[in-house]
Order: C-alpha cells, then sequence, then structure tokens
C-alpha cells in the first residue's frame, strides 16, 4: 500500500511540503515505555518515516496500566523491539534502528545528534535532564515531556531557551553522576510537593517515594496525554506547521483541564544559586515552609 494511501487523510491539513518533511524527518527517542512509546505511535501514525529506539527494559506486569504497547503476548519482551514491530503494522516502509542496551553518559551525544529531533523519555530522569542539557549546547532541539501521576507537562527546548534543569529548580551544568545523586536525595524529594497538589499523589506513597520505595505513580490517561502533546510538539518542529511551545512555557495538564503555563524566572535564578541547593535540607524539615517556598517560585 502507498504512503499517499496510508496518510490520505493528513492532506487535508498538510501541504504535500509539510508532509515529505514528516515523512524524511527523523526522530531519536530515549525510553520506550510510557510516554516513549506513546509519542512514537503518533508520530508513526502522522506518517513520521524515521526513527531511532533506545530502550533495554522488558515489559512486566506493572507497566499494564499505562504503556501503549504492553500487552499479556508482549511480557517479557523488549519495548524498542515491540515498539518497532508495531511501527512497522503502521507503515512498513519506515526506517527504525533500534539499540536494546542501556544509554550510558558516555553514548549522550551520538544519541542527540542522531535525530533532527530528540526525545529523552528514560526512567532514569537525570540520563533524561542530561541530555536535555547537552542537546542545547549541541544545538538540537529537544523535547521535554513527564507525567507526574495526575499532573502532565511538555515543553520544547531549543539551542536559545533557558536550561530544562533550570526550568524544574534543579542546579544547572551538574554532571550525570551529580544529578542522579541530586534526584536520588530524599531531602531534595521531599520539597517536590507540587507531586501531591497539582499531581495527586496521596501522601503516603509520596512519602515512601521520598525514601526510595516506591516508583512514580502514574495514570494512563495523563501518561497518553502528554505522550500525544510531545509528539505534536515533534510535528511542528519537522513540519514547520505550527509554532511550538517553547521553553519557558510549556503545556500543562491535569484531570480539570490543560493551559499553557510558563516555568518562572524564580526557578532558573533559584536555579542559578550556589546557595539554593544548600538551604533545601532546612526546607525539606519544614513542610509548612516547603508550601510558602512552592508558591514564591510557581
Amino acid at each position: 500500500m502507498l504512503y499517499e494511501q496510508l496518510f490520505e487523510r493528513n492532506y487535508g491539513v498538510f501541504t504535500e511540503a509539510e508532509q515529505a518533511r514528516l515523512r524524511n524527518g527523523r526522530v531519536a527517542i530515549v525510553g520506550c515505555g510510557g510516554i516513549g512509546a506513546v509519542t512514537a505511535i503518533a508520530l508513526a501514525r502522522s506518517g513520521l518515516g524515521r526513527f531511532s529506539l533506545h530502550e533495554f527494559d522488558t515489559y512486566t506486569p506493572s507497566n499494564m496500566n499505562r504503556q501503549i504497547t504492553c500487552f499479556v503476548d508482549t511480557m517479557g519482551m523488549n519495548k524498542a523491539v515491540v515498539v518497532r514491530d508495531t511501527i512497522l503494522r503502521i507503515n512498513p516502509e519506515a526506517h527504525i534502528d533500534i539499540c536494546t542496551q542501556a544509554v550510558t553518559p558516555q553514548e549522550i551525544d551520538q544519541v542527540v545528534l542522531d535525530g533532527d529531533v530528540i526525545l529523552p523519555a528514560a526512567d532514569d530522569w537525570a540520563l533524561s535532564m542530561t541530555m536535555l542539557s547537552r542537546a542545547k549546547q549541541l544545538g538540537k532541539p529537544a523535547i521535554m515531556a513527564y507525567p507526574v501521576g495526575a499532573l502532565g507537562r511538555v515543553s520544547t527546548f531549543l539551542p536559545t531557551s533557558p536550561y530544562a534543569c533550570e526550568c524544574v529548580a534543579i542546579p544547572p551544568h551538574l554532571s550525570y553522576t551529580e544529578m542522579k545523586a541530586f534526584m536520588d536525595d530524599p531531602n531534595n524529594r521531599k520539597i517536590l510537593q507540587y507531586y501531591q497538589t497539582a499531581g495527586g499523589w496521596r501522601q503516603e506513597w509520596f512519602e515512601q517515594w521520598c525514601d526510595g520505595l516506591l516508583p512514580h505513580p502514574q495514570i494512563c490517561t495523563i501518561v497518553w496525554i502528554t505522550g500525544a502533546l510531545a509528539a505534536i510538539e515533534i510535528i511542528k518542529l519537522i513540519s514547520g506547521k505550527w509554532r511550538p511551545v517553547v521553553a519557558p512555557r510549556y503545556w500543562h495538564v491535569t484531570p480539570e483541564g490543560a493551559r499553557i503555563a510558563k516555568f518562572s524566572f524564580a526557578r532558573r535564578w533559584l536555579a542559578r544559586q550556589r546557595w539554593g541547593a544548600a538551604m533545601i535540607p532546612f526546607l525539606a524539615q519544614r513542610p509548612w515552609l516547603v508550601r510558602l517556598f512552592t508558591r514564591a517560585i510557581s
């Protein structure tokens, strides 16, 4: 079946030139679980022609509640392999490269340069944030897309955008090892109270997550909406059809509404201050002060 037949309905929205850019475009996706797989499938159904997929993990029962290519008969299979096979069932002429090994910090530059757009969607959030930083430095557009319980955020980062880590109040220019240590620190996790307020996390789950005992809770609807928004941002960049939502602006999605919000300058300013990280343990022991602090930088 011809490409033009498969994506006939697209031509009512995209010009031939715009659809051709999608057909020839290439995205590099690191992490083919919740966000990565939804984005890849949405892009495949939009006619994107080339993919670079990175995922070392296999499907387990805990993935069933949200991961679009997780089924009883794909349990134990590598996620990148399943996503590749699904894309080829949609568009047999798609060109797909897969890597079933974990991306190492030393390979980040190579992966970033492999696509027209990069989507870091790894479970290793420190790796994803490091990739977003390197994309900016290497001049590549990148998408930050992540669900936090009942909250989804999506933003396009261009070389002219602020660093992604600054937008989420993480000190910039940390190495991967330093960033992972920062993110795994229980004190640094305790100040993320918006996980409960905007993200809807239960108090008991949040406390155990802070101590490293439980994973991020996620629900299917928010994951799929977030992944679809990541896909439309990639489509914008590759087709040139619409203006992307560029950082510090971002999509803010909850069960009660969706809007374009903005990461505040206060977040970015605080992230750059050496004393900012030093005050976190003090804040972490005072929840009432964390609430005031969160409102102040929002």
